[in-house]
């Protein structure tokens, strides 16, 4: 049986997928998914070995290793994410912002026409609790802001609005703790609908939340 992160990352690493969220959250153009290609993170991770950092290359591929970067001709679109809240998100996010941009800036010439293309970072929270901002701001000395989507508080109605994959994924996550409610979602016609990553992201994180 795949784990949870494989399951993640079969299901939230897909263009399609990573364009919806952001095209519901951060962008007010359409983004197509066919222009969108998946970027290699390894620069990133050797710009931040650059910095001096004690991390292995290894350790950096398995931190981030739920974080999908996209780019599209006019940005990045980094995905990350999350099953647990931690105070080291912040510093988490901006140190692989930073290690982009510095990537670009080696290489901004020839690739981006003289330009340095924005990052959209977007945290997914997979967790039918809230993420408790403030409570763990209190224990980060950093200040960044960042765009997060928490399925406990999206409604119904713009639930609704998500394609049947990503609504009923998150939909799933929302229920997640109230056992009659997992049980009629598995029973249902949108559960029936849904593609096969899709559900195998919501058998994944089904036992994982039953596991604890």
């Amino acid at each position: 049986m795949s784990s949870l992160d494989d399951a993640i990352r079969d299901y939230f690493g897909r263009t399609e997928v990573v364009a919806e969220l952001f095209n519901r959250v951060v962008l007010d153009e359409n983004i197509n998914p066919s222009g969108m290609s998946p970027v290699d993170k390894m620069p990133v991770f050797h710009k931040l070995k650059d910095y001096g950092s004690k991390l292995t290359l290894e350790k950096f591929q398995h931190i981030y290793r739920n974080l999908f970067l996209m780019k599209t001709e006019k940005c990045y679109c980094a995905l990350l994410v999350e099953t647990e809240a931690s105070s080291e998100l912040p510093i988490k996010l901006c140190l692989f912002e930073n290690g982009l941009y510095a990537t670009q800036i080696e290489t901004w010439n020839c690739l981006n026409n003289g330009w340095l293309l924005p990052c959209y970072t977007v945290v997914l929270y997979l967790s039918p609790e809230h993420y408790h901002m403030h409570e763990t701001a209190n224990k980060s000395p950093y200040d960044y802001s960042f765009y997060m989507i928490e399925p406990a508080e999206i409604s119904d109605g713009t639930m609704a609005e998500l394609s049947e994959d990503l609504g009923g994924v998150l939909q799933f996550v929302k229920i997640s703790n109230n056992a009659e409610k997992k049980r009629e979602f598995l029973a249902s016609a949108l559960y029936a609908r849904m593609g096969d990553s899709a559900k195998r992201f919501v058998q994944c994180y089904s036992d994982c939340v039953t596991a604890q």
